[in-house]
């Protein structure tokens, strides 16, 4: 039978080569995420320049005081029917059909952009607002606007 092993010798590897293996696989991560990094430095200096580092800095190490002074001026009666109405409006923003929104927010853009075009000081006639109506785009905006009055009305 085989003799029992009693003693471990461990191999020692040298402080050396440690810190040698940690600069390699630093290197190696720095070189893989190289985007990431550079867009953190931009942010980085973009938030020094504005000076919201050093805000965040004084907020990080005096946090009790910053969140005390906070709760502090949120709980002043000025404040309450503003905070009342934050949760509202973040339950109304669920309600919201954002691609109907979408569609109607194209088509005010796109009226804005032949209006801002048009620079005429000209005024409207009834006949030619009646005349205007046979137009198959104004024809078209003038009955979804009924309709949304409509059903606003509703």
């Amino acid at each position: 039978m085989a003799e029992a092993i009693r003693k471990i010798k461990r191999m020692d590897v040298p402080e050396e080569k440690i810190r040698e293996d940690n600069v390699e696989d630093v290197v190696r991560k720095v070189s893989d995420n190289k985007d990431a990094i550079l867009n953190g430095i931009d942010i980085l200096a973009t938030l020094h320049e504005q000076g919201m580092l050093d805000l965040l800095h004084a907020l990080i190490k005096r946090k009790d005081d910053a969140l005390e002074n906070i709760l502090t001026e949120l709980n002043k009666p000025q404040y309450a029917e503003s905070l009342k109405n934050i949760g509202q409006l973040v339950f109304l923003l669920g309600d919201i059909k954002l691609d109907e929104i979408q569609y109607f927010t194209d088509k005010i853009n796109q009226g804005m952009a032949e209006a801002s075009a048009v620079e005429t000081d000209e005024i409207t006639s009834y006949v030619a607002l009646f005349k205007a109506l046979k137009e198959p785009e104004i024809n078209r905006s003038v009955t979804m606007l009924l309709h949304f009055l409509r059903g606003m009305g509703k």
